[in-house]
């Protein structure tokens, strides 16, 4: 069994602070449901799986929004999601990880069926 990791501490900084303008919590998760490899499977709150497991959940903190996001094999990892630019920043780092695996996926499925006529 792996040793359970302790969790990075979010940074410090202004959170909460709304300016009216740019990518709002709904167009957040409006552009995840988006994406065709996450399923929602919460809702409200919403709970997104990728692959057929927990990948990215939200939590409201006294200092703002943060998701907890599954990038690879470990633990959540807090990622703040309070102001437009951490949402954009969030949005761009999930779509690159889904992204990423779907390509690697799909070169090791074209590996296996090159090694299989072989």
């Amino acid at each position: 069994m792996r040793e359970r990791v302790a969790r990075a501490p979010l940074r410090a900084g202004e959170r909460g602070r709304r300016d009216g303008q740019g990518m709002s919590h709904d167009d957040l998760v409006a552009a995840l449901r988006a994406i065709p490899a996450l399923v929602d499977v919460g809702h409200d709150p919403p709970n997104f799986h990728f692959r057929s497991r927990p990948f990215l959940h939200f939590h409201v903190h006294t200092e703002g929004t943060y998701a907890d996001v599954r990038f690879g094999h470990g633990d959540f990892e807090p990622v703040w999601a309070s102001t437009p630019q951490e949402r954009q920043a969030l949005l761009a780092r999930v779509c690159d990880h889904v992204e990423r695996l779907d390509r690697v996926r799909k070169l090791n499925r074209r590996r296996s069926r090159r090694n299989r006529r072989n």
